[in-house]
């Protein structure tokens, strides 16, 4: 046990060490990489934490990604190039994509998929925010709003119906499924409940906004297999929270990435775990020490 924890620090150690030294010199752009990727963001704009970067964050982050790579729409990053394509996802429409997020994508041409929670556009059901402030990770009654009675959330400020269609009728833009409820799908087994969270919450999307919806977005990244059959059986592909690059995406000969489980880089770390997280580089590496 002694042993495998010094060997976990060194790695770490090892990898820090390579982050500091990418930051500094760039070094991983010069590896051969055709492995696409996607950034999951959450909130622009918001104090930081999890899912959460500033505005002037995120225009650097812009910044980088069109200087050193090709920002492609989601679909694109699962068929080769020739290059590094990365694609912006951002989970829950918050109103602040709308305010901060979205400016800059237009002002640089670059595609983006905003994943909904339809139940709570306009404001969600009650006893629910919970959902955006809480993980299901530490709490075993997560999917149970009674749990959480006594305990205040803020407001999640998804955007409206209205807001929302103005931001769907953008070329630029691709709304996809974030289920209904924004609940854990690593609990749920039940075809029933599955049907409403999923599929329910898709047909929802495609009547109210007059698009079609193809793209899924777990909550939480988790989920059961049945849910990942319930996503495959009526979406094109899906998201998960799983940090890692699209392997297979960018290469002919490297195999078809799983569409039903690609992995993000979390883009609310810092900038120079962002950029060194988008490397594939960074996760050939970490393949060879696994």
């Amino acid at each position: 046990m002694a042993e495998r924890t010094l060997a976990r620090r060194a790695v770490r150690a090892g990898f820090d060490a390579l982050e500091r030294l990418d930051a500094a010199t760039g070094f991983s752009r010069l590896y051969p990489d055709e492995s696409n990727a996607i950034l999951a963001y959450h909130a622009v704009g918001r104090p930081a934490g999890y899912g959460n970067v500033s505005i002037e964050r995120f225009r650097r982050d812009v910044a980088y990604v069109t200087e050193h790579f090709e920002a492609a729409d989601l679909p694109d990053v699962l068929e080769p190039s020739g290059g590094k394509r990365v694609a912006f996802t951002f989970d829950d429409a918050l109103d602040d994509f709308y305010e901060n997020a979205l400016p800059v994508l237009r002002e640089h041409r670059i595609p983006a998929t905003l994943f909904v929670p339809v139940d709570f556009v306009g404001g969600g059901p009650d006893g629910h925010a919970y959902r955006f402030a809480e993980s299901p990770a530490e709490r075993a009654s997560f999917n149970d709003p009674a749990a959480f009675a006594d305990e205040s959330f803020p407001d999640p400020a998804v955007m409206s119906w209205d807001r929302l269609r103005e931001v769907a009728a953008d070329p630029l833009v691709t709304v996809g499924t974030h289920t209904r409820t924004h609940l854990d799908l690593g609990r749920v087994r039940d075809a029933e409940t599955l049907e409403r969270e999923i599929v329910g919450a898709r047909d929802e999307l495609e009547d109210r906004l007059g698009v079609d919806v193809d793209r899924f977005c777990y909550p939480f990244g988790r989920y059961t297999e049945e849910a990942v059959e319930a996503v495959r059986a009526s979406h094109a592909m899906a998201v998960t929270s799983r940090p890692g690059v699209v392997r297979g995406g960018g290469s002919a000969d490297a195999g078809s990435p799983d569409r039903y489980r690609l992995p993000r880089v979390r883009a609310h770390e810092t900038e120079r775990r962002v950029r060194w997280d988008l490397s594939g580089l960074r996760w050939r590496l970490t393949e060879c020490v696994e």
